[in-house]
């Protein structure tokens, strides 16, 4: 099954442990012209020049900012800035945050393990990928890879496990870490080290066996892959992945409630679901409501906020509803089109506004959001949406089964919080 090993990673020469603030970044695909500026103005070193390099106005291509980035890279490595570790090491990744889903907060921890995992075919069984992935950023990541020969930034895996995994990775975490920092949400980051031999092959022989589930950098899992078929180069074969036991109770998936924009037809939205859904009236909106609805296992697939109405509806699947889905999209499974996700997308946009399900109209007609009070606030602002679907988050065990079925989840359906950052370790796949 899954093949695991350490490696000599190149890290940023610290100062101080909490210096690394200086030099991380969120993952490429979380930032927006804005959060790329800002990161290029802390500090002239930010990682963010390396896995965003700013375009340019002479630039030919694409591949011209990369090519820049690369230039970059091993200057650092020159100068020193980047530094290679002389041991194999694996590299614990400890984040600790709140756990917002309910009214009452809670402090949690979440602990991965950075190390070099063997690229396989998704058809082998070993690595599971949970989404489907676009040919632009794949194209992209592939430039910048083969410009840099280095993994910069991390895919994010979970390892099937009991528990004694997850128990041994939080035996290595210690007082006094490498580096650490704390990001603009509150995430406190610490990263350590550890090049004990023993500990090393403990670990490595309690992965082994085990399968490794995606559960964010698909993009990145599939350009590494198609990197190395193109190359066949050994030191091509293996991908720095985090892993994270899916028994750590660290483990969150925050869920992307869904605001429907005024689109397609013109609808009634709320006698148009009532077609499909049993509606349950739970007053006005309010936040309290939704969050009770979160933590709760009742038979309610959905809550709508109906803009028009500023009033909150329970959704459960009724008898037209059922036959509904069972009629449609032959080739799903009803596990899939059970999933909340699958039945905002079947039944609302496909259905009732008549759009079709293709990435281009599900991100223009619907904006995903996190955080519910802003959610309600801007749902019944100026009339742009007919309301807002909120949902529980997606369970480990739900997205397992899916992809146990040959599956893969719809778009934006989970949202593990919070984000690996880049700029932590590197593998640099020629170091010479």
């Amino acid at each position: 099954m899954a093949e695991v090993r350490p490696f000599k990673g190149f890290r940023f020469r610290l100062r101080r442990p909490d210096d690394l603030g200086r030099f991380i970044a969120p993952p490429y695909d979380m930032l927006d012209g804005a959060m790329i500026d800002d990161l290029y103005k802390k500090d002239d070193c930010n990682i963010v020049r390396i896995t965003q390099n700013k375009p340019r106005h002479d630039d030919h291509t694409n591949a011209d900012r990369h090519a820049r980035a690369a230039s970059v890279l091993s200057s650092w490595v020159e100068k020193g800035i980047l530094q290679r570790d002389e041991e194999p090491s694996v590299y614990i990744y400890e984040q600790r945050f709140t756990d917002d889903r309910c009214l009452e907060k809670k402090e949690v921890v979440r602990t991965g393990v950075v190390v070099l995992v063997k690229l396989a075919d998704f058809a082998e069984k070993i690595v599971l990928p949970h989404e489907a992935t676009l040919s632009g950023p794949k194209q992209d990541r592939y430039e910048l890879l083969d410009a840099c020969r280095t993994h910069t930034e991390q895919v994010f895996g979970l390892l099937d496990d009991d528990g004694r995994f997850h128990a041994m990775v939080r035996g290595m975490v210690n007082d006094h870490p490498d580096g650490c920092f704390t990001d603009s949400d509150g995430v406190a980051h610490s990263l350590f080290r550890c090049s004990d031999r023993t500990s090393i092959e403990a670990l490595i022989a309690l992965a082994g066996g085990r399968t490794v589930l995606i559960a964010d950098g698909h993009h990145r899992y599939e350009t590494g892959l198609n990197f190395y078929r193109d190359h066949h180069r050994p030191e091509y074969a293996y991908i720095m992945i985090t892993l994270v036991s899916t028994a750590d109770p660290g483990l969150l998936i925050r869920p992307f409630h869904r605001l429907v924009r005024r689109a397609g037809r013109s609808v009634d939205m709320h006698a148009e679901i009532a077609e499909y859904f049993t509606l349950e009236d739970h007053g006005d909106a309010d936040a309290k409501t939704i969050y009770r609805f979160i933590a709760s296992e009742d038979r309610r697939e959905l809550l709508f906020l109906d803009g028009a109405k500023g009033r909150l509806y329970g959704c459960t699947l009724n008898d037209n509803g059922e036959q509904f889905l069972s009629s449609t999209m032959p080739e799903r499974s009803m596990l899939w089109k059970r999933l909340p996700v699958s039945m905002i997308n079947v039944i609302v946009i496909n259905t009732i506004m008549g759009l079709p399900l293709d990435g281009r109209v599900l991100h223009d007609v619907i904006d995903y959001v996190n955080n519910i009070p802003a959610g309600i606030e801007r749902c019944m602002g100026n009339g742009d949406f007919h309301g807002g679907f909120f949902i529980r988050p997606a369970t480990i065990a739900t997205v397992g089964a899916v992809v146990a079925a040959g599956e893969r989840m719809p778009q934006k359906s989970t949202n593990f919080y919070p984000k690996i950052y880049s700029g932590l370790v590197l593998y640099r796949m020629d170091p010479a």
